[in-house]
């Protein structure tokens, strides 16, 4: 009898310490369950390495303390505390991300990353953004519609993606035998916003963060309501094709920002709360 009491003890004290360190993480912010999901390496080293491009406001900069800022960089600040982990945000050439993903250098990578059949090829995701296009204006600017562009006039960069989009809505116009859609031409992004300010054409067809962002900057900029339909794309945190552990804990680390309200408190800080995915979203494995 003895030593099976000592037995129901033992096993009772050991419950009982994982009780009281389950409360202890979670009153330190650590999602227990998405904290055991992650390889015994990564939790043990207590660090999340990351890498990332400080050039893509405002998901991911350099702040004027030049600390790394931005949506990006605070989702994954949040979902890595949740972990029981601290980021090391390592600043590399945009297209270094996801290759130093795939070979292992990094844990994950974030840049407002788009989920492309090309990337998916090498790595997974984890979904926690729906880019979509909007329009950039000039302050004051009234009557303009992004769902009906016919018969306006776009500034657009040259080489950019928006200007296929254009070409696509104009000769959509034109299909309807409505007027199409003029098009003007710049050699960069500063160019483009500059001629949006002086009153050059109707608006600028941007990334609706970026346009917040850059409307916050200029005051001469205003972001028109509303997005460009059909232009939704998912962006995630990249990790590797065979590191599930670490896709897993990050799923779950998200989804616990989800249900606590501080993913979407994020989002509207920047302008941007539609573009909040739902759980079913995330969970949804890739």
């Amino acid at each position: 009898m003895a030593h099976g009491s000592r037995c129901k003890l033992n096993l009772m004290g050991v419950a009982l310490v994982a009780s009281l360190v389950s409360l202890t993480c979670r009153a330190q912010g650590v999602d227990t369950a998405a904290r055991a999901a992650l390889p015994d390496k990564i939790r043990q080293s207590g660090t999340l390495e990351v890498a990332t491009s400080l050039q893509w406001p405002p998901f991911d900069f350099k702040s004027e303390s030049g600390q790394p800022d931005g949506i990006d960089i605070r989702l994954v600040t949040a979902v890595a505390k949740r972990l029981g982990l601290t980021p090391k945000f390592t600043d590399v050439k945009f297209p270094a991300i996801v290759p130093g993903v795939s070979t292992g250098r990094f844990d994950i990578g974030v840049d407002q990353l788009a989920e492309t059949p090309e990337r998916q090829k090498v790595v997974q995701f984890v979904d926690y953004y729906g880019s979509a296009l909007g329009l950039l204006v000039r302050n004051g600017t009234t009557g303009v519609d992004v769902t009906h562009l016919c018969g306006r006039t776009l500034a657009l960069t040259q080489g950019s993606s928006q200007v296929a989009v254009a070409q696509h809505l104009s000769a959509q116009c034109v299909a309807r035998r409505e007027k199409p859609i003029a098009l003007l031409y710049y050699p960069d992004s500063a160019d483009t916003y500059l001629a949006v300010a002086n009153g050059r054409g109707d608006g600028f067809l941007t990334d609706q963060a970026v346009g917040v962002y850059i409307a916050r900057q200029n005051n001469k900029l205003a972001m028109m309501p509303g997005t460009l339909q059909d232009t939704r794309s998912l962006a995630g945190i990249v990790i590797a094709k065979d590191n599930d552990q670490v896709a897993k804990a990050l799923r779950l680390s998200l989804l616990d920002m989800m249900h606590d309200g501080s993913y979407q408190k994020l989002l509207a800080e920047y302008g941007v709360a539609d573009a909040a995915l739902s759980p079913a979203e995330v969970e949804k494995p890739k």
